[in-house]
């Protein structure tokens, strides 16, 4: 038993070779689209996570954290400018020494006011009564 399943298909008009080829004008007009960082985080809803998150801390603790991401990026700074000062050859070789010497001090100094900060924060949490994994981690990053 043979069945024509074309007669319960609905026909179409049949369509000429100028209605399948797409005009210039519409090629011409279709670009990619391209999304900045930014934009794609506010799509994912990253960035409103980000801010229940630091919502989600007391402001004091939110300060703390702000503090530490500034001392963060003030080492990050001073190791590259004493990467530029080792390379520099605008010094005699004692007085490189002593300026490389004080500048590693100062670097030395910061990272242990990091680690200071990020256990007055731990602290700081314990005492808020904060024990979400994820807050935690996102205060100490």
């Amino acid at each position: 038993m043979n069945v024509n399943f074309l007669i319960h298909s609905p026909t179409q008009p049949a369509k000429s070779q100028n209605e399948l080829e797409p005009k210039a004008e519409e090629t011409a007009e279709l670009k990619p689209l391209r999304l900045s960082e930014k934009d794609m985080s506010k799509l994912s809803g990253e960035e409103v996570r980000e801010e229940q998150e630091k919502a989600a801390l007391p402001p004091h603790i939110q300060k703390m954290v702000e503090k530490l991401e500034e001392l963060k990026e003030k080492i990050k700074e001073e190791q590259k400018l004493l990467e530029e000062l080792k390379a520099s050859d605008a010094y005699s070789d004692e007085m490189k020494a002593e300026l490389v010497t004080q500048k590693l001090e100062y670097i030395l100094g910061m990272q242990t006011q990091v680690i200071e900060l990020t256990k007055n924060i731990q602290e700081a949490l314990k005492e808020a009564g904060i024990t979400d994994p994820g807050i935690l981690l996102k205060a100490l990053a």
